[in-house]
C-alpha cells in the first residue's frame, strides 16, 4: 500500500492508496499521489480540497432553459469567461424567460462585444448560436422533456442542432447533478490519455459513449462522484496549458502512435 500523509485544518492526517502499479481500469495504474495526473494525484486532490470553497453544485442557471442556454454558449472554442458574458446579456434581456426563438434577436445581441473585465472581446460564432438558441427554445415551448432521466435528457437534447453529446451531457451533468454522464472535453480527454485511460484510436467525435463509460467507471474506483471528479480535472487543466502540452509531447515520444488532441470546447465556469 501507498500512504500519503497531509494537512488538513491543522491536522495531520494519513490515507491509504493501492500501490502505484496496480491497475485502475484496462492499461491505466493507480500511480504515485505526488506523480501530478495520475489517478492517485486525483484522488489525494479531491480528498484534500476544501467544500466550502468550491461546493458540489454545478448549476449556472435557475432555470432548465437557462441552463441549456448556458451550456449552448460555451465550448467550440470559447472561453469561459466569454459564454459567461454571453449567457448574461441574453438573460438580462429577458429573451431565456421568454424563450424567444427569433434568431435575428439573438444575433444582434451576440454579435456586439462584450465586456470581460477590462476589454471588449466579441463572441466567436454569434450567428450560429443564434441559430442553435432560437431551435433549443422552439422546442422547449412544445417539449416535454424527462428531466428525471439524465441518459434519456441527454439523448433527447442531441436531436437538436447544435448540441452534441458533450453539450448535452454538460447540460444534463450541471442541471441533474447527474453521474451518469461525463463531459468528455478536451481537458477531460487529456487527462484520461495521460492516465491511460483512453487508448490510442479513440476520439469523442465517434466513440463518445465508449470514453464515456471508462470514465463514470474511473470515478466509481475512486469513490468519487462523476461530476464532481469532471469539475476538479477541468479546473486543474485548464489552468496548465504549457505543463500539459509538455506532458502530452512526453508521452508521444515514448508512444509514437499517439496523436495530438485538437482543441474542443471550453466550458463556462459551473462550479
Amino acid at each position: 500500500m501507498q500512504q500519503f500523509t497531509y494537512l488538513k485544518g491543522g491536522e495531520e492526517l494519513t490515507i491509504f492508496l493501492p500501490e502505484a502499479d496496480t491497475e485502475i481500469i484496462g492499461e491505466a495504474r493507480w500511480g504515485d499521489p505526488c506523480a501530478l495526473f495520475t489517478p492517485a494525484y486525483w484522488y489525494t486532490q479531491y480528498v484534500m480540497r476544501d467544500p466550502n470553497v468550491n461546493p458540489t453544485r454545478h448549476r449556472i442557471g435557475q432555470t432548465f432553459a437557462e441552463e441549456l442556454a448556458a451550456c449552448l454558449l460555451g465550448g467550440h472554442g470559447v472561453t469561459g469567461e466569454l459564454g459567461n458574458a454571453a449567457f448574461e446579456r441574453v438573460k438580462q434581456e429577458g429573451l431565456i424567460r421568454e424563450l424567444c426563438d427569433d434568431a435575428a434577436v439573438f444575433e444582434k445581441l451576440l454579435c456586439a462585444p462584450l465586456q470581460i473585465g477590462s476589454r471588449w472581446m466579441r463572441y466567436r460564432f454569434w450567428k450560429q448560436k443564434a441559430r442553435y438558441l432560437a431551435a433549443a427554445f422552439r422546442y422547449l415551448q412544445l417539449a416535454d422533456l424527462p428531466l428525471d432521466d439524465a441518459v434519456g435528457l441527454r439523448n433527447r437534447l442531441m436531436t437538436l442542432p447544435g448540441i452534441g453529446p458533450k453539450t448535452a451531457s454538460w447540460t444534463v451533468r450541471n442541471w441533474m447533478n447527474s453521474d451518469a454522464v461525463a463531459i468528455l472535453d478536451i481537458h477531460i480527454v487529456r487527462a484520461g490519455m495521460l492516465m491511460n485511460l483512453f487508448c490510442q484510436g479513440e476520439h469523442v467525435e465517434r466513440h463518445y459513449l465508449q470514453m464515456e463509460a471508462k470514465f463514470v467507471k474511473l470515478a466509481t474506483k475512486l469513490a468519487i462522484p462523476t461530476s464532481d471528479l469532471d469539475a476538479l480535472i477541468w479546473s486543474m487543466m485548464r489552468t496548465t496549458p504549457r505543463l500539459v502540452a509538455r506532458l502530452l509531447d512526453d508521452l508521444r515520444l515514448r508512444t509514437p502512435s499517439v496523436q495530438p488532441v485538437r482543441e474542443g470546447r471550453a466550458r463556462t465556469q459551473a462550479t
